[in-house]
């Protein structure tokens, strides 16, 4: 039986929390005593700068460019350890389309360390390009950020497509995980749209949202998780309820 739960945070549209969620949800986890490795393969690197990982030697480009044969792991603390990412990933993505057995590099990587962790999390790139393949064919599920706009509505039936043609393929196991509605608030247009949401996807969107909250961009400015910089903000409770969401 698998020890550990492999999740990937993705939409390929940017700027809905994908980042901020993978970071806070493995704190809160970490936090729980939850021992939790995050994988950062976007190459922008923000998860990596959020953690201060972003000025190690090797990267997970260097993994999966083969250069390395194993993934280069970076202990935060006891429970919280990253595998940081970098811009030179940027440089070899293009490459990886060159062989089919390049989008199964990820899976191959983490099934040589996921034993020693209970929650593997994948914070992905704003696409559903090869990296984010990569992820969801290594995955156990996938956790979808959405805005609480509508226009953030009509991208959703993209990602289910590959979801679907994934599970279909590739990796028959990979489930969702759950949609979670990002930078919420107290207006009828927010609200109707967590509705709209409820209703299209049902069973599938997370009974916690995250409210619009201050602090959380404050704390992505000062590259801090929302526990240290501010452990009462709405941001560190929204974010331990799901982590114990996730955990049920």
């Amino acid at each position: 039986m698998r020890s550990s739960r492999i999740i990937t945070v993705s939409n390929h549209k940017g700027g809905t929390g994908k980042t901020t969620s993978t970071l806070n949800v493995g704190k809160a986890l970490s936090n729980s005593d939850v021992k939790c490795l995050l994988v950062d393969i976007d190459s922008q690197a923000n998860l990596s700068q959020s953690l201060r990982a972003d000025e190690e030697v090797m990267t997970i480009a260097d993994a999966l460019s083969r250069k390395i044969d194993h993934l280069p792991i970076k202990v935060i603390d006891d429970f919280l350890h990253i595998v940081p990412a970098s811009l030179e990933l940027s440089s070899v993505e293009p490459g990886l389309y060159s062989n089919f057995t390049n989008y199964f590099l990820l899976k191959q990587l983490l099934d040589k360390v996921r034993d020693n962790y209970d929650f593997i999390i994948i914070d992905c790139p704003p696409s559903l390009g090869i990296l984010t393949q990569n992820a969801l064919i290594a995955s156990d599920s996938i956790l979808i950020t959405v805005q609480s706009q509508f226009l953030s509505l009509k991208g959703l039936n993209t990602i289910y497509n590959l979801v679907q043609t994934i599970q279909e393929k590739l990796n028959p196991t990979l489930k969702v995980e759950g949609l979670l509605l990002t930078q919420t608030n107290n207006t009828r247009l927010s609200k109707d749209i967590v509705s709209s949401l409820k209703k299209s996807f049902q069973g599938k969107v997370f009974s916690t949202t995250i409210r619009q909250n201050i602090s959380l961009a404050e704390a992505s400015a000062s590259r801090q998780d929302i526990f240290s910089y501010k452990p009462n903000s709405y941001g560190a409770i929204d974010y331990m309820n799901l982590a114990k969401e996730i955990l049920l």
